[in-house]
């Protein structure tokens, strides 16, 4: 190879790397902040866990008869954690998986629930002032 060619190639590898790393490194942040958001919300910490979400956050889903659940922003979110009863970490069995990351958006899916009712959540974030936030959740139910 002419030395230009080399030169060319060693920069397109390490820009490729620097990419690579910096992909890998949201993925970790996305995942916690998916699992921030989820084990809060299970332990009724509502002010942990709104660190995780975009105020404009959009939750809904379908529920177990198929029928659309309620809208539930950060508000409604609160409001709902008040008066559920709380399920412990050590309990909880939530699974981030399938992580895409498009600069500053991104999607991740969440597979959670309790011991006898399980569902999935397709979540999508976005990267603001460098801290990745939940801005829509939906969800479904696996059957029983």
């Amino acid at each position: 190879m002419r030395p230009r060619y080399v030169l060319s190639f060693s920069l397109l590898i390490l820009i490729t790397s620097f990419k690579l790393q910096a992909q890998e490194a949201d993925t970790v942040l996305i995942e916690k902040t998916v699992l921030n958001y989820i084990e809060n919300f299970f332990e009724n910490k509502f002010e942990a866990m709104n660190e995780s979400l975009h105020p404009r956050l959009a939750k809904r889903g379908l529920n177990i008869d198929r029928t659309m659940s309620d809208d539930f922003p950060p508000s409604g979110l609160k409001k709902l954690m008040e008066s559920k009863q709380a399920f412990p970490v050590s309990a909880q069995k939530n699974k981030v998986t399938q992580i895409k990351v498009f600069r500053n958006v991104a999607t991740a899916t969440l597979v959670t629930g309790y011991p006898r009712t399980r569902w999935v959540e397709f979540i999508h974030l976005t990267k603001i002032d460098g801290k990745w936030k939940i801005i829509n959740v939906f969800w479904e139910f696996f059957d029983k």
